[in-house]
């Protein structure tokens, strides 16, 4: 329907992921750090989504020659560090697919079978040590990025964890609107692109001047509201996060990374409203709570659903008692705490919050920030030499 009545190529980009949920954030992760490497590269006329059993893909239409984007796709398929794990399509406006034997390339393989990739997509792998590889070669290529990447593609890697998942108790999602009116996933998308490009700068931050960390900050909040022609803040999500990896960045281990939190927000949080300073208390202990609850849980169960459902039980949540009231904090961590470890539950308390009205944003952005603190945990050495090489 997006190449009706138009000329030009239609691409489709999704996940090469051969098991069965496919909605998982690594996938996900890959197919929005290639769609954004493409967004630098070609002039996007329009482009629209989908999130289901399929997993996350995107719709591209452009006016470039279909065969020379084809042609794109099948390079960064067969030797982009993420190739492995996205799938494409591409079309001409007469809905003429332009295919690898059209242009005379090989079938592609998967990585892991070594079976042709258009069979596994057609026959769902039910293999715990596929799915672990598939997991395992994503975050190979986040913490073994080039240097200026680094920072980055953790931040995208948890947010996009945080944001594209199933169950988003009232925040928006692929596939639910949220109780935001200033914000969908659409416009997420291009705020992401713009957060993971500033963040990939923090290296160049002096991390012992007060003053360069809090103007980094404040430039990445910035550009994320003139991207989207905004006053919105985004300021929340960006303090938690960049202080966050300031603290990882002047850690000398891992659990240093706390006492480093606690220090920096001791100092930082002069920039922040004093009116809202009860919404960032979390890190007045280091995010004690996060290292002691929240990243062991998720690490336990080993999913982003349930970790979220955690933090829900667990965290007061500011977003929710300003928009919601106590009352209604009270109720959701009640229910968090009775479903968090019944997945055929969690629906519940995501209609709820939804028919409530309640937006757990804060709950959102512990849970990012969780899923990078997982990571750099599990890699702490490898990400460290990764940033001084």
């Amino acid at each position: 329907n997006m190449t009706q009545n138009q000329s030009g190529t239609l691409l489709i980009l999704g996940g090469a992921f051969g098991g069965i949920k496919r909605q998982h954030h690594a996938v996900s992760y890959a197919v929005i750090s290639v769609f954004f490497q493409l967004w630098d590269r070609y002039v996007f006329n329009s482009w629209s989504y989908t999130f289901d059993e399929d997993g996350l893909i995107f719709y591209v239409q452009m006016y470039d020659d279909a065969s020379a984007i084809k042609n794109t796709l099948i390079h960064y398929e067969d030797y982009h560090p993420l190739g492995f794990a996205i799938q494409s399509y591409v079309s001409t406006a007469d809905k003429q697919e332009i295919t690898r034997e059209d242009l005379g390339v090989k079938k592609r393989l998967d990585f892991y079978t070594g079976r042709p990739v258009l069979e596994i997509l057609d026959n769902p792998i039910d293999d715990p040590e596929y799915f672990q590889a598939f997991v395992s070669a994503i975050e190979k290529h986040i913490i073994g990025s080039e240097k200026q990447y680094v920072l980055g593609n953790l931040s995208l890697y948890g947010y996009v964890a945080a944001f594209t998942k199933e169950y988003a108790c009232g925040v928006f999602g692929p596939n639910h609107r949220g109780m935001d009116p200033q914000m969908n996933f659409e416009k997420f998308i291009y705020v992401l692109r713009v957060y993971y490009k500033e963040v990939s700068k923090m290296t160049r931050t002096n991390l012992n001047n007060e003053k360069s960390m809090v103007d980094f900050q404040k430039n990445i909040e910035k550009a994320m509201q003139q991207e989207l022609l905004t006053q919105k803040s985004f300021q929340y999500s960006v303090y938690m996060t960049t202080t966050i990896l300031y603290a990882f960045l002047n850690s000398s281990g891992y659990k240093d990374i706390l006492i480093q939190i606690k220090n920096l927000h001791k100092n930082l949080k002069n920039s922040l409203p004093k009116d809202s300073l009860d919404r960032y208390k979390i890190f007045d202990t280091g995010f004690k709570d996060g290292f002691t609850h929240y990243i062991p849980f998720y690490q336990k169960n080993k999913s982003v659903e349930g970790a979220f459902m955690n933090i829900l039980s667990r965290y007061d949540d500011a977003s929710i008692i300003t928009d919601s009231g106590k009352q209604n904090l009270m109720k959701v961590q009640f229910l968090a705490k009775n479903l968090k470890l019944k997945e055929d539950k969690w629906i519940e308390l995501h209609r709820f919050c939804i028919s409530t009205g309640i937006y757990p944003y804060d709950s959102t952005i512990v849970l990012a920030n969780t899923v990078i603190l997982d990571l750099i945990q599990r890699n702490y050495l490898k990400i460290k030499i990764a940033l001084e090489g």
